[in-house]
């Protein structure tokens, strides 16, 4: 028998093992549809019984290049690849297998998640996709008379005298699934420009909350923005005097793992295009 069924962007594929009876295990993958070169998230499936006897069993995840079909688990540090459960009757279950993608690979990878209980075996699998970050992980510091910048993750939290205070996400502190992260983007423009272009690609630890954007400091005379996609946050500030902007994104931690936040980019248009990319960050989630 075969099932397909999506999650999020992927397909699916469902195969039960034909020699032998259906397996009371029911599994199915939670995965985002793509990660940046650098992270290291952890590959999240469920496992359900749907039996009334308890079961245990064995997991293999194979990862494959998709495009020359050669596996890549060394290479994608997939170090427990194999693991065991046991699940009573009607329980769920989460199972994680951490990996960690390598900065030298971008494209598709197929993977295959193998489930055995006895002479019963049961393969899902699907696809993501890796994507390159930009060579440039600093801002340009070329013409600093024009303008420059920063980007920074918080936290907020609110004080007994209902005072709210802002946190900065350490690189090596854990965030729970559901936390609220906010992204704060500074920009200290010195020469009056026609407009700027500021575009911020997505990670896939990071969910938009609504849309958004909250100005704190300066008002651009108009803005317009994008629609939203699954690579990169777009607007354009038009007819900016000199002065500092500040404004924010709000986003919810929703896949567990270590994520790079890519390094944000400036388009700045007046009498020539200058470009700016700003510092990249890292989120933990688990």
């Amino acid at each position: 028998m075969r099932l397909y069924f999506l999650f999020f962007v992927w397909a699916v594929e469902i195969n039960f093992s034909l020699a032998h009876a259906q397996s009371p295990i029911l599994a199915s993958a939670q995965l985002p549809a793509f990660f940046y070169q650098g992270d290291q998230p952890k590959i999240q499936f469920l496992l359900s019984n749907k039996g009334n006897l308890e079961q245990t069993g064995n997991l293999q995840l194979e990862l494959f290049d998709a495009k020359t079909k050669n596996p890549v688990d060394g290479w994608f540090y997939n170090q427990l690849s194999n693991q065991y459960f046991t699940l009573a009757a009607g329980e769920h279950s989460t199972v994680r297998f951490p990996l960690t993608i390598p900065n030298l690979f971008s494209g598709n990878i197929h993977w295959q998640l193998t489930v055995r209980i006895d002479s019963t075996k049961q393969t899902i699998s699907g696809q993501f996709e890796v994507r390159a970050t930009h060579p440039a992980d600093t801002m340009l510091t070329a013409d600093q008379t024009t303008a420059k910048g920063g980007m920074r993750l918080l936290l907020r939290k609110a004080e007994p005298t209902k005072k709210i205070t802002e946190q900065p996400v350490s690189p090596f502190s854990v965030q729970p699934i559901g936390q609220a992260i906010f992204l704060k983007m500074t920009i200290v423009i010195y020469r009056k420009l026609d407009s700027c272009v500021v575009l911020l690609p997505l990670s896939a630890g990071l969910q938009l909350k609504g849309q958004g954007l909250l100005f704190s400091k300066g008002k651009p005379k108009a803005i317009a923005k994008q629609p939203l996609n699954d690579t990169t946050l777009s607007m354009t500030l038009y007819d900016l005097a000199p002065g500092t902007y500040q404004w924010e994104y709000q986003f919810t931690t929703r896949y567990p793992g270590q994520f790079l936040v890519p390094a944000c980019r400036l388009q700045l248009f007046n009498e020539a295009r200058k470009e700016y990319h700003f510092v990249s960050k890292t989120i933990e989630i688990d």
